[in-house]
């Protein structure tokens, strides 16, 4: 008796789908940790971002003498600044011989809400120290004033 011989089917075995299957689930799993990873790290550059302004934005106001350059503790930003909590601090040192040039550090600290570790930004610039700008300032004449602004234009 003659057996009639079996078709081969194209197609796939139980196990090359249970294989194939498992190779998508660990892929997706390396995918998701890259995207999490992706993701806080552009959280971060965004933080730092805004870090640099705010103490770009700090050392503006101690150049122009609307912040005193000599050191403070930490200080928060105001509302209008910035909503985030960002805090700032002005550390300022003597420099040269005499004492006229100032080492000015301005330190931006972020520090999340999740209780991960704080984030850091610090601005350094060298400057004449404004009390001596002021005094000599002080000390010219009305006419030597007008002489100087007439020497520069």
């Amino acid at each position: 008796m003659r057996y009639p011989s079996r078709q081969h089917s194209s197609g796939f075995t139980l196990m090359e789908i249970l294989v194939s299957i498992t190779i998508l689930g660990l892929s997706m799993v390396a995918i998701n940790g890259l995207v999490s990873i992706g993701a806080r790290n552009a959280r971060e550059a965004q933080v730092l971002t805004t870090a640099q302004f705010l103490a770009e934005s700090k050392l503006a106001e101690v150049k122009t003498g609307l912040l005193s350059p000599n050191s403070t503790g930490k200080m928060p930003f105001t509302q209008e600044e910035t909503i985030e909590p960002f805090t700032f601090e002005v550390q300022s040192q003597a420099m040269g011989v005499d004492g006229q040039l100032m080492a000015i550090r301005v330190v931006v600290e972020y520090t999340p809400e999740d209780g991960s570790l704080p984030l850091i930004y610090q601005l350094d610039t060298l400057m004449i120290d404004p009390q001596i700008e002021m005094q000599q300032d002080a000390d010219l004449t009305v006419h030597e004033m007008i002489m100087q602004m007439e020497a520069t234009q």
